[in-house]
């Protein structure tokens, strides 16, 4: 056996769980894709207590310096392209074809968002383009926003929006179905409705200007809110590992997943609140778990 743990992912949910673990004496590895984080294009992290509107790179640096300091744990600059469990033990394949076994492992891959077709969302996203009110919304507060809704929860939310600012412009999907009574309760909220989203946003440097619509009709904007939908990564979706009705990986109170010496943490067990603070949280818990489990096991 190569590792009692291995992790595969190097975001806040791995991080954690391998600093947890390393205090725990377990021997771990972690698997880093090296592929961009989710919040590569962001400026900043937002809310993390020691670290609000630190850069992602430097919070994530932090904690592999800590990780470090203990004897326990070691990086692989390694993507994993196959898991499978054989004779007692997991067996994880790297891109060269080399395998590593390990008695647990732990999915900490985060999920990959699915970015709508938006032309000139690139430039803005993670600046000006935002998914996160809680993270980037005081940034942005009182200013003109818009909200891209493409999916009915984004509808259930304006109230959540109206807290940061009173300049609302909602743009609804057609193929979303909103009652009389909700677009009613928006209007009251001071929000501007458009049926139709975006086709085009124009900016300066990654700051919104405006937002074109497909009759060429410009609406100046300095922030627009958009969650993308996201997908599991394929390595995750090929496991066989019960999934939510959302798609995302069903796991217990412990962060266990249905299959034995399998646990996941971070954004692809949870559609709800997704940030680093969140991710953190979950990766301690994952890792505390498999500490318990392997105590009670012996």
């Amino acid at each position: 056996m190569d590792t009692q743990v291995a992790i595969i992912g190097a975001g806040p949910a791995g991080l954690a769980a391998a600093l947890t673990l390393s205090r725990s004496m377990m021997k771990t590895i972690v698997f880093d894709a090296g592929t961009p984080p989710r919040n590569a294009s962001s400026p900043f992290v937002g809310a993390l207590p020691g670290f609000d509107k630190k850069p992602p790179v430097d919070v994530r640096q932090a904690i592999r310096r800590d990780i470090k300091s203990y004897p326990y744990a070691r990086f692989e600059d390694a993507e994993i392209t196959g898991l499978q469990r054989q004779d007692g033990c997991f067996r994880l394949t790297l891109t060269d074809g080399s395998i590593v076994t390990a008695e647990i492992v732990v999915l900490a891959t985060g999920m990959t968002d699915c970015l709508p077709d938006l032309e000139g969302l690139g430039a803005c996203w993670g600046h000006s383009i935002i998914n996160c009110p809680f993270c980037h919304g005081i940034e942005w507060h009182g200013q003109r926003w818009g909200i891209y809704a493409n999916r009915p929860e984004v509808v259930d939310a304006a109230e959540i929006y109206r807290h940061w600012t009173d300049q609302l412009t909602y743009f609804l999907a057609p193929e979303i179905s909103v009652s009389e009574e909700r677009l009613a309760q928006i209007r009251q909220l001071g929000a501007e409705i458009e049926h139709g989203l975006p086709k085009r946003v124009h900016h300066k440097d990654g700051n919104l200007t405006e937002v074109e619509m497909s009759d060429g009709k410009s609406i100046e904007m300095d922030c627009l809110l958009v969650f993308p939908n996201q997908r599991l990564p394929e390595l995750v979706a090929n496991l066989g590992a019960s999934l939510t009705d959302a798609g995302y990986v069903a796991v217990d109170d412990g962060f266990r997943t249905s299959e034995a010496g399998l646990y996941a943490a971070g954004d692809l067990v949870y559609a709800g609140h997704q940030n680093t603070p969140t991710a953190l949280h979950m990766g301690n818990m994952a890792a505390a778990s498999i500490v318990m489990d392997y105590c009670f096991a012996k």
